[in-house]
């Protein structure tokens, strides 16, 4: 991740290294004196209380929290935090050093004692406020469970009563967990590596921790066998400044400087330290709800087994008793079947008014009408209501919109959120042209209304026929293929970018495939990817590109909807186990009569 240091024969060249170090000092040194205070408006009284400090300021780092703040490979401290860190000092004009040799409770104990000026990546908790003052917090860390993929259920913290979790010693996730859930078997480690392979080697049950610093060592050391279980209901991790408490006036000025860090800046140091790819959790409250439903079906069950034995009993002794009990278990069974015909109905109802969502035939045709592009779809979801739906919108005479959304989770709460995510669409005429700004606004704002945990990924594409150019962005979602005329080797697309809702100020990147008359587009939901197949292995993208071009071979690109989903019903697993989504969208030659009878779903 950090910038690479030239080498002879293998190994680093130290003077390059050192250089790199006093980098931001050489910047500061350049610029001249009060330069980044006058830059962001400091008061004469700030910038004489500022160039009184003695210089450098004195700063701890954690060494072993990647990738917020670590040493690279050739021992020089890196991440995030330093990055913020040279930022806030070129703003100001002043020198920040880290004090070396320190890990983070020395770092802690160091700061009560006057040993350290500041910190610029912790979080405030009540007993680090007693020695030291904060900033405002310039970025937000989402807090998980992991446990190993073979681990009983853990929907959260609840579920981990009597357990063994691992945490950080001294990091405020660990604090909050001894006051709120004393019932926790806590085992406390020194890095996030030890804490994970504890879990790994099943000497801890689950690890309660930062979602992207878990995810930073699960990938690169290979903890294959463990999985993020669930969201932990932890007060949000802000990060922020930490300063001495006789400092104090200094958390001011930093928040000055933190100020004026634009949206660019903070995006380009996030991509810079943070990759986070979704993975799709099964909605666990409508397991819940359901398991509630069968629990009282088995006890209705239970009472209707002791009534009938006290009723083959009665029988010897009163008839008439016996026609009595019978008369009331018709009227009860007349009763449950009166509700479940009621629910079955209302679910129903709910399911229609979701397929409301879809672009109907009429809309497909006048899409392939006025510009000649030939859609098909398929649609199944894994219950009685999914998360996924897609959408076309004309634009102009040129350009066509179109966009696949799939909530995480599936049932009754996914199915919400789609209608919530729907009744904005339409508000945002003037980005609709342009799929970068469109995601950003949609996302800032769908964030306030998904509830904690609940997300979406996304595809918004607009095909420009006037340019033969295919512009998208994306969401955590699946790569797009684009299938050129004369071949079944498709561009492969990417969906990379933050789920809508997970962050309220993530930015989107435009991207480009060309798209010409005979290319198709296929977007397709990960219930594809990752399906099992009869012998346990997932398709994956590349077994789904394998079969798409199987497809292509025996059928016409105008049937290759109806081909995919029938050779997928054969190669997957069923019942599916999330929501499946497929469209097909080919730029015709000669576009005339509607071809196919357009979007298809499934029951």
């Amino acid at each position: 991740m950090s910038e690479p240091i030239p080498t002879v024969s293998g190994q680093p060249i130290a003077w390059f290294a050192e250089l790199r170090r006093l980098r931001p000092l050489l910047a500061l040194l350049l610029a001249g004196p009060g330069h980044g205070a006058t830059a962001i408006g400091l008061s004469a009284d700030e910038t004489g209380w500022l160039a009184a400090l003695p210089v450098p300021l004195r700063r701890g780092a954690d060494p072993g929290w990647p990738p917020f703040e670590y040493r690279d490979e050739a021992g020089q401290y890196a991440g995030m935090c330093q990055d913020y860190s040279d930022l806030v000092a070129a703003r100001l004009g002043v020198a920040i050093e880290i004090v070396p040799g320190l890990d983070w409770n020395s770092i802690l104990a160091s700061m009560r004692s006057g040993e350290l000026d500041v910190i610029s990546c912790l979080v405030k908790t009540p007993e680090r406020s007693a020695f030291m003052a904060f900033s405002d917090p310039y970025t937000t860390i989402p807090a998980v469970i992991y446990t190993r993929t073979d681990s009983p259920y853990v929907g959260g913290l609840r579920d981990l009563r009597g357990r063994r979790v691992t945490t950080i010693r001294g990091y405020a996730i660990t604090e909050f967990l001894k006051e709120e859930h004393p019932g926790l078997e806590l085992q406390e480690c020194d890095t996030p590596l030890e804490c994970l392979r504890a879990v790994a080697l099943g000497q801890a049950d689950a690890f309660v921790g930062s979602l992207v610093v878990g995810v930073y060592h699960v990938r690169k050391f290979n903890l294959a066998n463990l999985k993020v279980a669930a969201p932990a209901a932890v007060p949000p991790l802000e990060l922020r400044f930490g300063v001495r408490r006789d400092l104090q006036p200094l958390t001011g000025i930093i928040n000055r400087a933190l100020a004026t860090i634009t949206p660019e800046e903070h995006t380009a140091i996030q991509r810079r330290w943070v990759t986070v790819e979704y993975d799709p959790v099964i909605d666990y409250s409508l397991v819940w709800k359901v398991g509630g439903v069968l629990s009282l079906l088995l006890l209705l069950t239970a009472t209707w087994i002791v009534q009938v034995r006290r009723q083959k009993q009665a029988l010897q002794r009163s008839e008439q008793r016996l026609i009595r009990q019978r008369d009331e278990l018709e009227r009860l069974t007349q009763d449950l079947e009166a509700y479940g015909e009621r629910v079955a109905r209302e679910l129903g109802m709910a399911r229609e008014a979701q397929t409301v969502l879809l672009p109907d035939l009429q809309t497909v045709e006048e899409i392939y009408r006025l510009h000649g592009l030939h859609v098909d779809s398929r649609f199944q979801p894994s219950s009685e209501l999914g998360g996924d739906f897609w959408g076309l919108r004309s634009l102009d005479t040129s350009r066509v919109a179109v966009m696949a959304v799939d909530f995480s989770g599936h049932g009754i709460n996914a199915a919400l959120n789609t209608f919530r995510l729907h009744a904005l669409l339409d508000g945002d005429r003037e980005h609709a042209g342009d799929p970068a700004a469109f995601l950003r606004h949609l996302n800032r704002r769908i964030s306030p209304m998904l509830p904690p945990g609940q997300y979406a990924t996304m595809f918004y594409g607009v095909i420009d026929a006037a340019r033969d150019v295919l512009t998208y962005a994306g969401a955590a979602t699946p790569s797009p293929l684009v299938f050129p005329a004369d071949t079944d080797v498709p561009l492969v697309g990417s969906g990379t970018g933050y789920p809508i809702g997970m962050f309220d100020d993530s930015l989107y990147e435009n991207r480009e495939l060309p798209f010409p008359v005979g290319a198709s587009l296929l977007l397709y939901s990960d219930a594809v990817t990752e399906g099992k197949m009869h012998n346990g292995e997932r398709l994956e993208e590349a077994g789904l590109i394998r079969v798409v071009a199987e497809c292509l071979s025996d059928a016409p690109r105008e049937s290759l909807v109806q081909a995919l989903t029938g050779r997928l019903d054969r190669l997957l697993e069923q019942p599916l186990a999330d929501d499946l989504t497929i469209i097909s969208t080919t730029r015709m030659a000669n576009p005339g009569t509607l071809p196919l009878a357009g979007p298809s779903g499934a029951g």
